[in-house]
């Protein structure tokens, strides 16, 4: 089992798990996805992240920005300034499990996820 949590956010892997063996969660909420679902949520996550750091030095006092990248089975939405972003992540209802979902995670916990996400990424950990 590998667990990484932080306050407001978690995700636990367990791969002895068939159908669902990702947990993502935030304050007050946690969804169950399978390896499909969580590898497209890890490269999307990644990307948004990837485009908001190459921005956010161009952004100016309180200005916002909104990014939106879709992947299927994902609508991610980022919205942020300068100092931080948070991310609105919807899952499509299709495939076989025919759910749908929709999480999000603040500004102040976005960036610990989103760091999560790339080191379990780089260290093959997926």
């Amino acid at each position: 089992m590998i667990k990484r949590e932080g306050p407001g956010w978690r995700i636990f892997r367990d791969s002895s798990r068939d159908n669902f063996s990702i947990l993502i969660g935030g304050e007050n909420w946690a969804i169950e996805l399978n390896e499909s679902e969580w590898e497209n949520l890890v490269m999307v996550v990644i990307d948004l992240s990837d485009q908001y750091q190459s921005v956010k030095e161009q952004l100016m006092g309180d200005e916002d920005i909104t990014l939106e990248l879709e992947r299927s089975p994902w609508l991610a939405i980022l919205k942020g300034d300068q100092y931080g972003w948070n991310l609105r992540l919807i899952l499509s209802s299709s495939g076989l499990f025919n759910r749908g979902a929709e999480v999000y995670w603040p500004k102040n916990v976005t960036n610990y996820v989103a760091n999560a996400m790339r080191t379990m990424w780089d260290s093959g950990y997926l």
